[in-house]
């Protein structure tokens, strides 16, 4: 695996982890955030139904009393009689209890038909009776409608707006009815209004930067929002349903209206805390008479969009830190354990180095060794050619007095076969014949062995005859040839061709094309033949020397005149025949060779050498 594969595998397990974490963060960051929210909004409902449980309950017991108070200024009188001035009784008792409350805005007498009869307005402190001419018939109001049957039991009226002469009454006055019945002589419905403008301004300020408070009726209108245009939509402007919160929130209704205690929903990028609270805690729920609110505590979504904006800043900058550093660690991580594997691939390549330049070491120590063999062989021929060279020379001078003698003999047993012929004399000329032509060959041999020798210890340039040089060697082969029937060798060699130069290296060079056929071309049973052909070309020699053998690999041929290249080491060949060829021809003769083989068709070595070589000046 490669270091950006690695680093990128790393990497990417580091950024999911990373990611994972973030998330896991940010889901715990917001979760706890939402529990505040929902502990801030709890404490909010909780503290606004407190306070607008106690006015209710404060309503109850307040018109409870009223009631008492009536009955009890009345039943001073005669039951069966009615007292004339019950009425001014009655406004006496009204004045004196609106000044008990500042909730009490209206106090009203109403008879059983609707027609109220006596109404006690109190706005700022300040008691007014209204005149009769401004009395209205209020039967069509609900809370006449739904005054209680008995006079034990209080009826407490929906959250409304007080209206006046069918106006609204500005600013608005928030307004519950507390309803009880009179029986008696004198029967009629006591109503008092309470005005909750106090207590919704108090309400309003339970609200934060970060949690608002909104109250809305039965019908999902709103009586308190943090929006003020929103409130009292409902009665404002029936037939317009962007006042109520169906049109703006449908699942938050949806939940409102199946909410039972305390709910909580998060929708819209914001929280809710639904609450629904009955005004009259004592009523029967079931009824639908019973007039009910909702209490809605919301979490300010701009507020919580930018914390939930920064809190992902936040992660994402520490995840981006994090992560950064996470890959600076890792790619410190991954660069030093390929630094160490690349230092450890070095070693390696290193050792497998050393260990091939000491099996090269091996092998040029051993070719030494081979090369001090050839060397020390090559002198032992050298020092017996030497002793080959003095026994030819020494044998050269008796053979040609035996010669001269056989000659004299010859010249006197012509005489005497002239002046006394007879076959005796005739086959002593005969002998002599036979004895002088052995003579003349063992001569002939003497003087090529003294030439081959002469001419190999010789270092000086030397004139000679190209052919004498090709005759004296193939003399040689002779014994080897007989040896091997099957091979034979071809020389066409003109007469003609003098040159100067060095004729024992060119002996050498033909030697060593020779045996290199005769030892590597042909195998033991092979028939073959090794052809030589020379010729003049300019004031160059073209010796071409040819076998119809084995061949040469392609991968051998590239390599044949490097030393210690040969096929033959198990045999004992040292590999430097071709090469001292190569070194003699190209260096020392200042001509070329060129080799060309095919397997199973032969080898080729042509040679192009200068007739005269020139003699570098010292």
């Amino acid at each position: 695996m490669s270091q950006k594969s690695l680093l990128f595998m790393y990497l990417s397990g580091a950024l999911i982890f990373i990611m994972l974490l973030s998330w896991g963060s940010y889901r715990f960051f917001l979760d706890n955030k939402i529990s505040q929210l929902a502990f801030s909004e709890s404490e909010v409902l909780s503290r606004s139904a407190s306070v607008f449980s106690r006015e209710m309950g404060h309503i109850k017991r307040v018109t409870l009393l009223l009631r008492n108070s009536i009955n009890a200024r009345l039943s001073t009188q005669n039951e069966k009689t009615i007292p004339s001035d019950w009425e001014a009784q009655v406004v006496d008792e009204f004045s004196q209890f609106a000044r008990t409350s500042k909730l009490i805005s209206q106090v009203r007498w109403i008879m059983p038909d609707g027609q109220e009869h006596i109404r006690i307005n109190s706005q700022v402190g300040v008691i007014s009776l209204v005149p009769e001419d401004q009395l209205q018939n209020k039967s069509d109001r609900h809370y006449v409608q739904n005054a209680p049957d008995s006079s034990n039991d209080v009826y407490i009226s929906s959250l409304d707006l007080n209206i006046e002469n069918k106006e609204i009454v500005r600013p608005f006055q928030p307004t519950v009815r507390g309803v009880v019945r009179v029986n008696g002589e004198i029967p009629g419905i006591l109503v008092v209004n309470y005005d909750l403008s106090k207590l919704f301004e108090l309400v309003r300020t339970f609200s934060s930067d970060g949690v608002h408070l909104e109250i809305l009726d039965s019908n999902g209108d709103w009586v308190l929002a943090a929006d003020k245009v929103l409130e009292w939509g409902g009665i404002l402007h029936p037939d317009n349903l962007n006042f109520n919160i169906k049109t703006h929130f449908p699942a938050i209704w949806q939940e409102m209206d199946a909410v039972d205690g305390l709910e909580r929903v998060f929708d819209d990028g914001r929280l809710w805390s639904l609450l629904k609270l009955h005004i009259d805690e004592e009523a029967d729920v079931q009824s639908s008479q019973a007039p009910s609110l909702y209490f809605i505590a919301r979490s300010n979504s701009e507020v919580f969009s930018a914390w939930r904006a920064r809190l992902i800043l936040s992660i994402i900058g520490i995840a981006v830190v994090f992560f950064a550093l996470i890959a600076w660690l890792v790619w410190r991580q991954v660069t030093a354990q390929f630094e160490t594997y690349r230092l450890l691939k070095l070693v390696q390549q290193e050792k497998a180095q050393a260990e091939q330049i000491n099996r090269k070491l091996s092998l040029t120590n051993k070719r030494l060794v081979d090369l001090q063999d050839e060397l020390v062989e090559s002198s032992k021929l050298s020092s017996l050619g030497l002793m080959v060279a003095g026994l030819a020379h020494e044998m050269h001078t008796p053979l040609g007095g035996v010669r001269m003698a056989l000659s004299s003999c010859k010249v006197w047993l012509d005489k005497e076969a002239k002046l006394h012929p007879s076959d005796g004399l005739e086959k002593m000329d005969s002998s002599l014949q036979i004895a002088e032509k052995n003579l003349v060959r063992a001569l002939d041999v003497v003087s090529s062995f003294k030439r081959i020798v002469s001419d190999r210890t010789a270092q000086d340039v030397q004139a000679f005859f190209f052919h004498n040089v090709v005759n004296d060697i193939l003399l040689t082969y002779k014994p080897i040839l007989k040896k091997r029937a099957d091979i034979s060798i071809e020389a066409q060699c003109p007469e003609d061709i003098d040159m100067l130069g060095y004729p024992g290296a060119m002996s050498q060079i033909i030697q060593n094309l020779i045996d290199n056929a005769l030892d590597h071309g042909f195998q033991r049973l092979d028939k073959g033949v090794i052809t030589l052909t020379a010729k003049k070309e300019q004031e160059n020699l073209v010796l071409v020397i040819s076998d119809n053998g084995r061949g040469i690999s392609s991968e051998i041929k590239a390599r044949i005149f490097d030393p210690f290249v040969t096929t033959g080491r198990t045999n004992q060949h040292t590999g430097l025949g071709l090469h001292l060829v190569n070194q003699w021809v190209n260096k020392l003769m200042k001509g070329r060779i060129d080799a060309v083989s095919e397997i199973d068709v032969g080898t080729t070595f042509t040679l192009t050498i200068p007739l005269r070589v020139e003699i570098d000046p010292e």
